[in-house]
């Protein structure tokens, strides 16, 4: 194992995490007590804070650069369900020692997908204790205003981006190693879906004047969607044979008990969202546009209640529709 390094907090700080320490939006960044920026004129900021603890959301042996690019993909998601365009982030970093390899290797996957999404890294902390990532996010309205979860009516179809399952998928295959069938392959992808998760920025950038609400799905499609549906006073059917699924999923599956990694088994990071039928053009149109497969899952009622359909048969919801910290 590495040894412990001597870098001082300061030196660490600058070696790792100061490519972004200022810029056309950024009159102070890192190395003060805080950051100074300038947004957008007349635009209205969206703040948004994620935190990963190991053994929690992600395992011991995470790769750094996987966990580099969740931690601020996580954060863009949320951004992503409100429809804003992402601008700064702080970074607040707990580890239990130094290591040169872990540092680089984290601030790789950190800084590559910022740079993608053109997100300044402006500032935060580093402490030692056990190991935690956590990640505050600044984006910005360009026009419209913000999409909530309140906004869902009657009628209004349900739609969902990319596919379902997958992260809750490898996390089966995973504790099973002996029993694995799924190719390496198969093994790669899902294992990416868990721990390297796209935000769906562009899609929300598109949708925002379009979709009546939306929300991230984290924590599982029934929970999630649930949310909305309170938030909104409205109800939801669902089909389940419409829920987006992969190639890797549609390789692995067993029936009414993958329902349950689809339905409630969470880290999908992908949106689900609402809107009038009356949009349903301009959604495929964004859907071709942006390159992310965007598929419409069920309808919007009055009732307020989540129903479940297979092949025209009511089904159950799931006994536990999602995770929950404090469950």
């Amino acid at each position: 194992m590495q040894r412990a390094h001597t870098l001082l907090e300061h030196e660490i700080i600058a070696r790792y995490f100061s490519q972004h320490s200022a810029g056309a939006d950024v009159e102070i960044g890192v190395g003060d007590d805080a950051a100074v920026v300038q947004p957008p004129d007349g635009s209205k900021l969206v703040m948004t804070m994620d935190a990963l603890n190991e053994g929690v959301h992600f395992r011991p042996d995470c790769r750094p650069e996987d966990l580099g690019h969740k931690v601020l993909a996580v954060n863009l998601s949320d951004l992503a369900a409100m429809g804003a365009t992402p601008l700064w982030a702080t970074l607040s970093l707990s580890l239990p020692e130094i290591e040169d390899s872990w540092l680089a290797g984290f601030s790789r996957g950190l800084y590559s997908l910022a740079d993608r999404y053109n997100t300044k890294i402006i500032g935060g902390d580093l402490v030692r204790g056990a190991r935690s990532v956590s990640m505050q996010a600044t984006g910005y309205l360009k026009s419209a205003d913000a999409i909530t979860r309140t906004g869902a009516r009657p009628k209004d179809t349900l739609y969902v981006t990319g596919t379902l399952g997958d992260a809750a998928l490898y996390l089966k295959l995973s504790q099973n190693l002996e029993d694995l069938t799924a190719s390496k392959q198969d093994m790669d992808y899902l294992s990416a879906r868990l721990n390297r998760p796209w935000p769906r920025v562009e899609v929300g950038q598109e949708i925002v004047a379009l979709a009546s609400a939306a929300i991230d799905l984290s924590d599982g499609l029934v929970l999630d969607v649930q949310r909305i549906l309170q938030g909104s006073g409205v109800g939801a059917r669902i089909e389940l044979e419409q829920l987006p699924r992969s190639r890797a999923m549609h390789r692995q599956w067993q029936d009414g008990e993958d329902w349950n990694l689809v339905l409630a088994g969470g880290d999908d990071y992908e949106l689900a969202f609402t809107a009038s039928p009356e949009h349903g053009a301009e959604i495929d149109t964004i859907s071709a546009r942006t390159g992310c497969p965007v598929t419409r899952v069920g309808e919007i009622t009055r009732e307020a209640s989540l129903e479940l359909f297979l092949g025209g048969r009511s089904y159950p919801l799931p006994d536990r529709p999602g995770f929950e910290h404090f469950v």
